[in-house]
């Protein structure tokens, strides 16, 4: 597929190429494309592209191109964690290997290794799915169900891939380094993170940040079985569910951040985000709970309720580690800083709470 880089390259011409390679076409042709830009994506931008045939087919309605940012600050960020190549591999070799996995269906993906330029065609869900939308005017009872649904979904995406053999033949993923460097060079984010947000935090909150972010790799490279695919990003923002009565179906969206390691990671980060840290304190024994009963319902052995614990405790790790390390790389805007602030503190209160540097060895 010949990857595009601006929307004018999103031609007829081209979107027919990628349709028939990918079998939907048959033998109509496509007569226009109105396309549509989808926001400002930091990372990528998208656009929706809707389609006019000549002629039968079962080719879509409109589709959802992703392509690369042209800021030059979020395209080196994501060369530099190779986010463009995760995504396009994601669909290429992982999302076969869990069909009950609800996420987008893939009709062309591409990627160019040396400049790491890529386009993703992808099925429009915007007239059958809305985001998950948990905000501050949500209450626990619609994050306790929004949550559960997403562990859910989160479930089917772990078990079949479980302790695999068939990721670990996947260079691209169970190679280490990407994710190991990503986490030793976020301690170089801890000085300039400290000065901007130190004084909208703790004592308590700086202590622990000062301590443990610099062992964020130790941390990475003690990783033990068992091991699954992450998303990496596993929060509302990236969920979608169909509206409806009883339980929502969720999709999952945005794959640049995948890679192999402790199932306790996403479930974790997924918590921390829904809740406030007074929210999280009582819901989250209920949810790890449920959650675990999925695994065992799944087919998961050997991983019983206090070894999942002990995983979700470990994880709390990720979105502390996460925020710090990245936050030196927004602009300083003052919604943006008390965003992140607040995030920030929210990760550190679930760390500390849960003994998370213990739970992974760091304590």
């Amino acid at each position: 597929m010949q990857i595009v880089t601006t929307p004018d390259q999103l031609t007829p011409q081209w979107l027919s190429r990628v349709l028939d390679d990918a079998g939907v076409l048959n033998e109509a042709t496509i007569r226009q494309v109105a396309v549509d830009p989808i926001g400002r994506g930091v990372i990528a931008r998208m656009a929706k592209l809707s389609i006019t045939y000549d002629g039968p087919t079962v080719g879509p309605a409109s589709v959802v191109v992703k392509y690369p940012t042209d800021d030059p600050g979020s395209l080196g960020l994501a060369r530099a964690m190779g986010m463009y190549e995760l995504e396009v591999n994601f669909y290429r070799d992982v999302a076969p290997l869990v069909p009950d996995f609800r996420v987008p269906s893939c009709f062309g993906a591409a990627v160019e290794p040396a400049t790491s330029m890529f386009t993703l065609v992808l099925e429009d869900l915007s007239t059958t799915a809305i985001p998950l939308q948990i905000g501050p005017d949500s209450t626990v009872d619609d994050k306790r169900a929004a949550c559960g649904c997403a562990l859910g979904e989160l479930v089917r995406f772990q078990a079949p891939l479980w302790n695999s053999p068939q990721v670990d033949k996947l260079d691209w993923l169970a190679d280490t380094k990407r994710t190991v460097g990503m986490f030793e060079a976020m301690a170089r984010g801890l000085g300039p993170f400290i000065e901007r947000f130190g004084p909208a935090l703790s004592t308590e909150h700086v202590d622990f940040f000062e301590r443990y972010l610099p062992r964020a790799g130790e941390w990475v490279r003690g990783w033990r079985s068992p091991t699954v695919v992450q998303h990496g990003d596993f929060r509302s923002d990236n969920l979608l569910v169909a509206p409806g009565r009883g339980a929502p179906v969720v999709t999952v969206i945005d794959f640049q951040t995948v890679r192999l390691g402790p199932p306790g990671v996403d479930a974790a980060y997924l918590i921390g985000s829904t809740f406030s840290t007074e929210e999280r304190r009582v819901e989250e024994k209920g949810l790890i709970s449920a959650y675990h009963d999925g695994l065992l319902a799944a087919g998961i052995k050997g991983f019983d309720l206090d070894a999942c614990w002990r995983s979700y405790r470990e994880g709390a790790l990720y979105g502390a580690f996460l925020f710090v390390g990245l936050a030196a790389q927004v602009e300083s805007v003052p919604e943006i800083d008390a965003y992140i602030a607040a995030q920030a503190a929210r990760y550190a209160d679930m760390a500390i709470d849960l003994e998370a540097p213990a739970a992974a060895g760091l304590a």
